[in-house]
Parts: structure tokens; sequence; C-alpha cells
């Protein structure tokens, strides 16, 4: 309860996201089963049903978050089509160095799906030097895709200087 409080608290105060309501809920969930797995008699565990089915619940989300890895992969490597790209964090100079920072529960901004006065974050950037010209594609982790900015230039929080293609 006090793991979904909190999430429920730093959600109200930082206008959260899908993803990260997910993301505290099934880490609450995870921690409350790990404790009901042990519960038992004579020192011996006896997992109840409700525990089987938390952790059932948390495995099934955490390999979402981990399958995010390869299908982004495919994504991107599909819409760059050989030309050089890069992926990054919606921030200046924050290229994506890793593979677990493509996670889905990683590779996520809590900024994100509301508009202040002269902000507008995405998830995640994918930036394609295609031979025509540069484009620059945001992460859609609620539709698990890679979709076209449309005028990245008019945006006033800017997305081209997050990463150099390469």
């Amino acid at each position: 309860m006090i793991g979904l409080l909190l999430t429920l608290a730093s959600g109200v105060l930082a206008l959260f996201s899908d993803t990260q309501l997910l993301h505290g809920i099934s880490l609450s969930i995870a921690i409350a089963s790990s404790f009901l797995i042990w519960s038992g008699r004579d020192g011996k565990p006896n997992p109840s049903r409700t525990a089987k089915i938390g952790i059932s619940i948390s495995t099934l989300i955490a390999l979402w978050s981990l399958l995010t890895i390869p299908m982004l992969l495919f994504q991107a490597r599909l819409i760059a089509d050989g030309s050089p790209s890069c992926i990054a964090e919606h921030s200046e100079n924050s290229p994506i160095e890793t593979l677990h920072e493509l996670r889905g529960f990683s590779f996520y901004t809590t900024k994100t799906g509301y508009k202040s006065t002269s902000e507008w974050y995405f998830h995640g950037l994918m930036i394609v030097d295609h031979p025509d010209d540069q484009r620059v594609y945001n992460w859609s982790p609620r539709h698990w895709r890679f979709d076209l900015v449309e005028r990245p230039d008019a945006l006033i929080e800017p997305v081209r200087n997050a990463c150099v293609a390469k």
C-alpha cells in the first residue's frame, strides 16, 4: 500500500504519464508479492494464490519492458535504412549509449503528456540523416513505435541537438 500511495503522490505532483504509473504499480506489486511468497507455517514457504498472481503480473510487465529493446532497435534499423542515425532522450546532448537505457521502464520521460507554457517533452528521439534531409522521430511507448515529428524546428524545446547521427 505504501508503494502505491507513493506512486500516486509522486504522480500527482509530477503530472505522471501512463508509463510512470505502470512502472510504480508494477514495482509495488512485485515487492508486496515477494513478501507474500515467504509467508507460510513452521518456517516453510507456502505462497498464496495472491502471491503467485502478483509475481506473474510483475514478470509479464518486466518482460514488456525488456522486449521494448529489440522492438525499438528493429524499428530504428528499418526506419534508418542504412542512413546515419542516433537514439537519444529529449534533452541536450543525451544520446543513448547502452542497451539497458532502451528498456520500456527506462526510455520514457516523466515530463511528457502535458503542455506547459513553453515546453513539450518526448519520451525518446531518433534522429536520422537521410540523403535528402534530416528527420526526427519520437518514440511512443503506448504504440510501441517511432512516429515522425512533422515540424521539429517549431518546438521551443530543441530536438535536433539531442545526439549526432553516426
